[in-house]
Formats: structure tokens, C-alpha cells, sequence
């Protein structure tokens, strides 16, 4: 139950009302029954009110906008975190809280039927849940209590497809661009303002300097050139088509950066980054706002030769940022882009969102609702293609929309996407996970490296290479691009390190395992982390009652992948295969529709198919139960259809005589 400060204006007191009426019933305390209107007799009651509040929603209407008092309690919610805001009349936020995500609920009845409604009951709950425990550190889908978390292949590529669609929100989408006379592109003016500062500060005033110069740094090497001026525009015409501006401030023993991004044009905030720093960790501070802001905004020519003929409105652009994929609700975030989707049909970047949202959702929601939100989704995809053929990454919805058994299918869309647009910035790192999963180890390192290479600043494609560097033993190459990784993205750490975790997994070297957990610590990667040093022990040993009693089945699943793989080692093929059914069920159907049955039964799938598939697992295939193993999850068909993996051609194991009974060519 949260305690909700509700703000209004006097003449919205019948909706404030029935928005009372629905946090009431879903068992909230709300705070708004007697305030009658704004003035200092009630100004003391309404202070002791916003200080207790769990959660300050504020009705925005043509009314509200223009109360100071509204004004005053928003900038309250939002600076401390508390702020849930919702439209009630579609009237724009005011400028200062248009950077926040606002939930249209004009023509709102206060209906459970209404989709809004459950929305405002999520919005509420996830800032009661955020505010309570604090940031998020790593991706919602790699929260413990779900089946298989970071480990399932379904939840990997989720992963993936999310990081897709914000930076093609973020970028290149939001920046597309006008053609000139001779048919040629032209990129959009970017304008970087002077950083303000709250007060006086010698330190603030040198990091704010050094954060422009980083600014226009990464932006130059992410391909967007970048304006700067020494002032802030006085009227007149705007100097660029979007104006980049920050401040700084102290947040307690905090340094805090607060970049935006406006829309020149009509005056609309379409996104703000928040980044800070630790006192003692100040020095890297413009390093990590230049480096958090171009990943966040900046793209590939690719991206920005999208045609302005169809421009995305500057209120939907920014609602369509404001979805973190760190931390937004999936139901929220695919209502959020159906609405945008059916405002904007002629715009890719909205399809792009229901098409990709409309994945992400479909293990949130009620079975019997899967079939339509998966048919709306695939059409959006459809309709993203058509709007921007050349345009890559758009072709990778196809993987996230199907069953990841199709392996075979899927990495031909991807191939396809390539030859249509060998500079898509995503579709390699879509293809290096996917070879991954199919022990096609040394084309999927290449891949990462290419895909890194090309946006050197986004934390996930830092943690694919990580991964792959582990894999590949380059340790000196792994630990300085790590260290880079967590100066720019601290928040990220988690992430970074569990990806290098998941390389000496695939690699096999227990032994490194255990050493990065004792100088990384093991409480960095996730809560209730069990530490390898058993597992290394017992096969140090090759005491078999050793590895079994450091494998309990209760054990999380990233153990049971490590137990897994070293029972097979020291002998236990049964144990090994007992756990491996559990990690992974049958995927592949008699028939195609039984394939997608299973699929929408349980859209996040079986376990990443890398760890059975890596050198790490050789043991594991000299059991006959392999054929088995790798059938039911699509793997058998791939390599079937004359892709074989690195096991397989290199020094090709035993098994690779049942795997390729009719010795198909090599891709």
C-alpha cells in the first residue's frame, strides 16, 4: 500500500475524484479530499502531506498546467523520485516535466476494462517498488526469481532487441533526416549549450568544461557532428535542429549531471539522461556523461538516412524515449507503443516499438491473449519493413517474434538484413548471439568485435565482446576493456561481469572462474551468486562426492549450468543429464504450429543453447543422449541444414558422425 499525494486543479476535482476512487480501491491511502484550492492557509497541511507521500500523482489538464501550485508539488515528486504524472485531457505536461513518461488518460472512466487502468495501478506500483529498493543495477530480465533469467536464450535476445529499439529511438530514428537538392542525406544540426550550474562551484565549473569537451568528442566519433555554443539561443531562429544543453549539481556527497535534448523546432523535450559520480569518483565523470549521452543518442548513417517524410511528432518521440529498458514494465511499455503505433502509422520508429514491445510482453500476459498481441506485433513488423526496407535492423523483429528454435530461419533473415544493409549497427550483434548459441564460436567473436567497433560506447555490445574475449582467452584485452566498460557505466557492472563469467563458462577454465570472483567479488554479479570455488576444487580433485555436494538441487540456474558441466567432466553423465533436462524442455513441435503452441505456452524458452554447444560441454556430447538433448531444441536442424558447428569442423568429435550423417558441405 503506498500513501499518494494526488495534485489537481480545483476544476478537476470530479476526475481527481475517480482517479481517488480506483488507488482507494486497489487498497492505497490518497491524500486529496481536502484540499479545496491552493493558498497559504493551506500550505503547511499540503508540505506535511507531500512529505509523507510514497508517490505524488499529478493530474496534468489545460487547467493544472497553469497552477503554480500543481507546478510547485510536481517539482517536488520529481526531485525526489516520487512523481507519477498522467494526462487527463491530453494537454501537454509544462516545460520542466515533459522529460518524464506521462500516461494519456483523456476520456478516462476509471473502467478495470479500460488497459489504463491496470497502467496507472503499474505506474504507481513500480515507483512505489523503485523508490523502496532503490536504482536498478542490470536488466529486468535478469531478475532471480524468474525460471532461467540472463540464462535463457529467449530472454538474451529480449535483451538484445530492447538495446535495439531505444538506440533506434534514441538516434538515429528521432534524428532523421531532410534531403537536400541533390538527393543526398542530410544530418540533422545538433547545438550543444553551455552546462549550467545551481551555484557557484569551482569543481562543478571545470567538470562542466571538461563534459562539453567529451561531448563533442564522442559525439565526432559517432558520426554526428555537434554544434557548440557559448551561449544559450535569445529568440530568433533556432540555431539546429536540436539543442543538447546539462546542468550540474551536488546531491549530497554526489555529483549530479542532468543532460536534455530539445526539439527545437517546437520547443519539446524528448529526452533527459541523468548521470553522477561519487565524490571520489568525480575525475571520470565527464568521460561517462560523453560516453553514456553518444550511446544514448547518437547513430549510424544508417540510421539517420531514414526519410522525414513521415516525422514522428515531438510527444510521441518522447514518450516513446521515456521507456527505460532497464526499468519500464513490459504491459506498460507495449500499451504505451500500441497508442503511438496507431497515432503515427506511417512512422517506423512507432511500429518498430509496438513490434518489439509486443514481444517483450507476450510471457507477461495471459496465455489466451498471446495469439492477438503476437499477431499485432508481427504486423507492426511488417509494416516497419515496408516503411524502411533498407533499413537492417528492422528485418532482426522477425527472431524476436518466432520461436527460437527457428534457428536456421532466423539466421537467414539476419544474413538477408546484412546484404540489404551492411552497416546495420545491430543486425551483427544479433548474428554474433545467435552463432553463439550454435557453437559457431570463432565467426561469432568476429562478429562482437565488428559490432563493438561500430558503437564503441553501448555497454551491451562492451559486455558481448567481454564475453567473447573470455571464451577466446584474451584475459589482458578482457580486463581493460571491463575497466573502461565500468568508468562509463558503473550502473552496468553486473552485467559486464557476469557476461565474462559466462565466457569462462563456455571455455571451461573453472580455475579463472574463481579467480575473477575473488577479485571482482561475487555479490557484484547477482543476489544470492554461489561462488565456483567448490566446483573448481572438486574437479582439481576429481572428487565426484565433492562436485555433488557443491551442487544441491536447489541450486539457482547459472549453478546448475556449472554443475552440469562439471558432473559431465568428472563422469556423471546421469547427473549432468538430469539437470539438462531441466534446463532444457522440448521446443521443437511435431508440426510448425506445435512449435509456436510451445513457444506462446512459454515464451521465455530453454536455456542458452551456448552452454551445451561450447568446448566446455565436450563431455557432455560424448553421452548418446546428446542427439536428444540438441533435437528438442532446434539445434539438430541446424546443423542439419549444413551449418555444422566449430566442434564440428576444426577436429571434428565422434559425435559429429551422427550430427552430420550425410557429411553436408560447410558453411
Amino acid at each position: 500500500m503506498a500513501a499518494i499525494f494526488l495534485s489537481y486543479a480545483r476544476e478537476d476535482r470530479s476526475y481527481a475524484g475517480k482517479l481517488a476512487h480506483v488507488l482507494e480501491g486497489a487498497g492505497h491511502d490518497v491524500w486529496w479530499d481536502r484540499r479545496l484550492d491552493g493558498g497559504e492557509e493551506f500550505s503547511a497541511e499540503i508540505e506535511a502531506a507531500l512529505d509523507k507521500s510514497d508517490v505524488v500523482l499529478v493530474a496534468w489538464s489545460k487547467e493544472s498546467v497553469k497552477s503554480r501550485w500543481v507546478r510547485d508539488e510536481a517539482a517536488v515528486g520529481g526531485e525526489t523520485g516520487h512523481l507519477v504524472p498522467v494526462s487527463i485531457d491530453g494537454s501537454l505536461p509544462p516545460m520542466g516535466f515533459r522529460q518524464f513518461h506521462t500516461l494519456d488518460l483523456a476520456g478516462w472512466k476509471g473502467s478495470k476494462r479500460d488497459g489504463r487502468t491496470a497502467e496507472l495501478l503499474h505506474s504507481v506500483e513500480r515507483r512505489l517498488h523503485t523508490n523502496a529498493k532503490g536504482p536498478v543495477p542490470a536488466p529486468r530480465l535478469s531478475t532471480p526469481d524468474r525460471r532461467f533469467a540472463f540464462l535463457t536464450g529467449r530472454a538474451l535476445w529480449v535483451i538484445v532487441a530492447m538495446v535495439v529499439l531505444v538506440s533506434a529511438i534514441g538516434a538515429g530514428l528521432m534524428f532523421k533526416r531532410a534531403r537536400g537538392g541533390s538527393g543526398e542525406p542530410l544530418k540533422p544540426t545538433i547545438a550543444l549549450l553551455p552546462f549550467t550550474l545551481v551555484s557557484p562551484d569551482p569543481q562543478l565549473s571545470t567538470i562542466a568544461s571538461q563534459a562539453r569537451d567529451s561531448l563533442a568528442s564522442t559525439f565526432s566519433q559517432s558520426g554526428l557532428p555537434l554544434r557548440v555554443l557559448n551561449a544559450a539561443p535569445q529568440g530568433g531562429p533556432a540555431p539546429a535542429d536540436f539543442l543538447l544543453s546539462g546542468d550540474l549539481s551536488r546531491n549530497g556527497d554526489k555529483i549530479v549531471a542532468t543532460v536534455r535534448l530539445e526539439e527545437a523546432a517546437h520547443s519539446v523535450t524528448v529526452y533527459t539522461h541523468r548521470v553522477e559520480a561519487g565524490q571520489g569518483d568525480a575525475p571520470h565523470l565527464p568521460e561517462r556523461i560523453g560516453a553514456q549521452i553518444a550511446a544514448s543518442l547518437t547513430g549510424t548513417d544508417t540510421l539517420l538516412t531514414l526519410d522525414r517524410r513521415h516525422p514522428l511528432d515531438p510527444s510521441i518521440m518522447a514518450d516513446l524515449l521515456s521507456n527505460d529498458f532497464l526499468t519500464s514494465d513490459p504491459l506498460q511499455s507495449y500499451q504505451q507503443s500500441k497508442r503511438a503505433a496507431a497515432k503515427a502509422p506511417d512512422a517506423q520508429t512507432a511500429q518498430l516499438a509496438l513490434a518489439y514491445n509486443g514481444a517483450f510482453a507476450l510471457s507477461e500476459l495471459p496465455r489466451d491473449e498471446r495469439e492477438q498481441t503476437l499477431a499485432e506485433a508481427r504486423q507492426a513488423a511488417e509494416r516497419a519493413i515496408a516503411l524502411g526496407p533498407g533499413f537492417g535492423d528492422a528485418h532482426a523483429t522477425w527472431c524476436a517474434l518466432h520461436s527460437e528454435a527457428l534457428i536456421a530461419q532466423c539466421e537467414d533473415r539476419l544474413r538477408a538484413a546484412k546484404r540489404i544493409d551492411p552497416d546495420a549497427p545491430w543486425v551483427n550483434t544479433f548474428l554474433s548471439h545467435l552463432l553463439r548459441g550454435v557453437g559457431r564460436l570463432d565467426e561469432a567473436a568476429q562478429l562482437a568485435r565488428m559490432s563493438q567497433t561500430h558503437d564503441v560506447f553501448i555497454p551491451q555490445k562492451i559486455a558481448w565482446l567481454l564475453r567473447v574475449l573470455e571464451y577466446s582467452g584474451d584475459r589482458d584485452e578482457a580486463h581493460d576493456l571491463y575497466e573502461q566498460g565500468v568508468r562509463w557505466w558503473p550502473e552496468f557492472k553486473p552485467l559486464l561481469l557476469r557476461n565474462r563469467v559466462f565466457g569462462l563458462i563456455d571455455r571451461g577454465d573453472f580455475g579463472a572462474l574463481e579467480q575473477l570472483e575473488r577479485t571482482e567479488r561475487a555479490t557484484n554479479l547477482m543476489p544470492g551468486y554461489s561462488e565456483t570455488g567448490p566446483l573448481a576444487a572438486a574437479l582439481k580433485s576429481k572428487s565426484l562426492l565433492a562436485a555433488r555436494q557443491a551442487c544441491p538441487t536447489t541450486a539457482k540456474p547459472l549453478l546448475k549450468v556449472r554443475c552440469m558441466i562439471v558432473l559431465a567432466m568428472l563422469g556423471d553423465e546421469d547427473a549432468a543429464y538430469a539437470i539438462a533436462d531441466e534446463l532444457y524442455p522440448r521446443r521443437v513441435g511435431r508440426t510448425p504450429a506445435e512449435t509456436e503452441r510451445t513457444w506462446l505456452d512459454d515464451p521465455d524458452g530453454a536455456g542458452d543453447p551456448e552452454f551445451i554447444s561450447s568446448p566446455s560441454a565436450s563431455a557432455m556430447r560424448r553421452d548418446p543422449r546428446y542427439l536428444q538433448l540438441v533435437q528438442r531444441i532446434g539445434l539438430l536442424d541446424y546443423w542439419r541444414s549444413g551449418r555444422p558447428p566449430d566442434f564440428c569442423r576444426k577436429n571434428p568429435e565422434p559425435v559429429c558422425r551422427q550430427l552430420l550423417p550425410n557429411n553436408r558441405s560447410k558453411r
